[in-house]
């Protein structure tokens, strides 16, 4: 068994060993051609290195969320598995254009205290179906270990670190002959861990625990806390070539998660807020609004410009970051709250961060397919397609 402990003090000392190798090397001062043209070979050699990587990451653009199916939230039984996402959910999606879909899995569904479950070939068998019947339409699977609070929580202790390496090791070798350039490996949706260099440790030791099973797949990490652009921004790179970074997108909030019964308090007062605003038109909304400091959050939403030119500039700042490292880079999480938000509104704000995505060549996957951000409806046994957000995600009716 791998002991998080010692892995992630193997992290930190070679980190603290290559900042003092950089330290010596400023030192020099040896700003010659030599050097730039040594720096410009070890730029094509990191190219060539994340070179499968890349290739792979081209597959996981134009995706959708399956949240609420085997994780995220939810009933996870038989019976609702077998009837939330069907057959008719993959055909929509095939004529729509998907290309990829996250897949999110609860991981105490198939382990509980660094045992396995003692139902965990009928839950095997649930999960396969469901990844088949997905695959088996051309589609890519980004599958995700996305668990409750509580599991990450346990997550601070090294036996709860352990019990996560240990998940992995289970799910690498059953996933092991999945095709490895439409199958991907997700450590953690959000890990809620406020140390970026603990979150980066594990990370590594979960990584090189894989790579003793599995050497072909690609795997996909994160900044830590709640994968954000900023959380991405702050991270490490992992000692792996085979590695895409990810980050979730949902600013401005005081928008995308206007009357979200969770997270912060003041979406709670937050409706009908349009995209883009001024603090003209808001100024009728925040007289309604009894708290000051949800008052303010308005004012700042009008204030900060939010626009397609303003969310593009944000995106910018992951593109460059993986330009400056030379790794790919996806987005699987934007969206808003299609029960609060204006339809018009979101419509428009999904165009501009797909738009802004693409511009910076950044796949991307919306969240999510039929929860309470998604893109179609169940109505009836029918899938019924939010029209105006699928022009503007730049898919296809169906």
């Amino acid at each position: 068994m791998f002991r998080f402990g010692s892995h992630i003090r193997q992290y930190l000392e070679r980190e603290m060993k290559i900042g003092v190798q950089k330290i010596a090397t400023l030192g020099l001062g040896l700003v010659t051609i030599c050097c730039s043209s040594a720096t410009t070979a070890q730029q094509k050699d990191k190219g060539a290195e994340h070179a499968l990587a890349f290739q792979r990451a081209a597959a996981l653009t134009d995706g959708t969320n399956l949240s609420g199916w085997f994780g995220g939230w939810g009933d996870y039984s038989t019976e609702h598995t077998s009837t939330y996402i069907t057959a008719a959910d993959f055909e929509a999606m095939h004529a729509m254009g998907i290309r990829f879909v996250r897949f999110p899995l609860e991981p105490t569904l198939l382990m509980q205290g660094g045992r396995m479950a003692s139902n965990k070939d009928e839950v095997w068998k649930r999960i396969d179906g469901a990844i088949d019947m997905a695959m088996h339409d051309g589609l890519a699977v980004d599958f995700v270990v996305f668990p409750r609070d509580d599991y990450k929580q346990r997550l601070a202790t090294e036996s709860g670190a352990d019990q996560f390496i240990m998940l992995w090791q289970v799910l690498a070798r059953h996933f092991v002959s999945r095709d490895p350039d439409r199958f991907f490996f997700e450590l953690m949706n959000e890990s809620e861990e406020q140390d970026s260099y603990r979150w980066v440790g594990l990370e590594s030791a979960t990584v090189a625990a894989i790579r003793q099973i599995d050497t072909k797949h690609t795997i996909i990490a994160s900044g830590a806390h709640y994968d954000s652009l900023g959380d991405l921004l702050t991270t490490q790179t992992i000692d792996d070539p085979n590695i895409i970074y990810n980050f979730h997108f949902y600013e401005p909030y005081a928008f995308t998660h206007q009357g979200a019964t969770w997270g912060s308090f003041e979406w709670n007062y937050f409706k009908d807020i349009p995209y883009p605003a001024t603090p003209s038109q808001l100024a009728e909304r925040m007289k309604g609004i009894p708290d000051d400091y949800a008052r303010y959050q308005l004012y700042l939403y009008g204030a900060d410009g939010w626009d397609a030119a303003s969310i593009s500039q944000h995106i910018a700042f992951a593109a460059d970051w993986g330009r400056e490292r030379h790794v790919p880079i996806i987005c699987n999480e934007f969206g808003a709250f299609r029960e609060t938000a204006p339809p018009d509104s979101r419509a428009r704000y999904l165009h501009d961060v797909r738009v802004a995505l693409e511009q910076n060549g950044i796949g991307w996957a919306m969240w999510d397919w039929s929860g309470n951000f998604g893109l179609v409806r169940h109505q009836g046994g029918a899938v019924v397609p939010e029209d105006a957000d699928v022009d503007a995600l730049g898919l296809t009716r169906p």
